[in-house]
């Protein structure tokens, strides 16, 4: 006999919870197609629910492409949270992990959605919000491993703040290449390692590290 039939019906999910779920979808959808491709529908049909409720908890097209954009950021940073927690000893190599890990070419996706942001942010106000907030979260944990490394000895900063907001401009500055990397791989001139390779040195010169310390290794 079934649910209906009994008079019993599922019990929905809480807003909060089902807020999440949604945002995730909607977040997977941008790494995959891009925030323009995250429409209600998109979303609904990948949640199996109907649009309507997409715009219930996201009333404008701005607001979920924000809750897309921090879904999606969210989920990366939990990533690599993990993996470091997993892997890296003390604080230089978290900090060459974090490195590595911002510029592998396997998280272009990331670097195309964070090049998609901040373009379209100009004219989306909620989606401007976000970005910021993202920025200031990813300063905030960056500055966090700066002050540890150097409470411990590992790094030197007259502000770690201040070494931690050029660190991330360095990065941010390396992304272009993510919407061009397979293109350019067999040019000679466009030599993005050589790039990745000055982020590595410059950083290493910032915290006062010997040369070669953030290699891989």
């Amino acid at each position: 006999m079934s649910a209906t039939a009994t008079g019993v019906h599922p019990r929905r999910k809480p807003p909060e919870m089902r807020r999440g779920e949604l945002a995730a979808a909607a977040g997977r959808i941008a790494i995959a197609d891009g925030l323009a491709q995250v429409t209600a529908k998109r979303v609904s049909e990948a949640v199996g629910v109907s649009p309507g409720l997409i715009t219930h908890y996201f009333p404008t097209a701005d607001d979920l492409a924000a809750a897309a954009f921090a879904a999606a950021a969210e989920a990366q940073r939990a990533r690599y949270k993990s993996h470091a927690a997993e892997i890296a000893s003390d604080a230089t190599s978290e900090l060459r992990l974090f490195l590595h890990d911002a510029i592998a070419p396997e998280h272009d996706v990331v670097a195309l959605l964070w090049l998609d942001a901040w373009r379209e942010s100009p004219r989306r106000p909620a989606l401007q919000g976000e970005v910021i907030r993202q920025m200031e979260v990813d300063l905030s944990d960056l500055t966090e491993l700066l002050t540890r490394g150097q409470a411990a000895g590992e790094f030197t900063s007259d502000d770690c703040g201040a070494s931690a907001m050029r660190i991330l401009a360095m990065i941010d500055g390396t992304f272009g290449q993510s919407a061009v990397r397979t293109a350019v791989a067999g040019t000679s001139r466009l030599n993005y390692p050589v790039v990745t390779e000055s982020l590595l040195r410059t950083t290493e010169h910032e915290l006062g590290l010997a040369s070669g310390t953030l290699a891989s290794q």
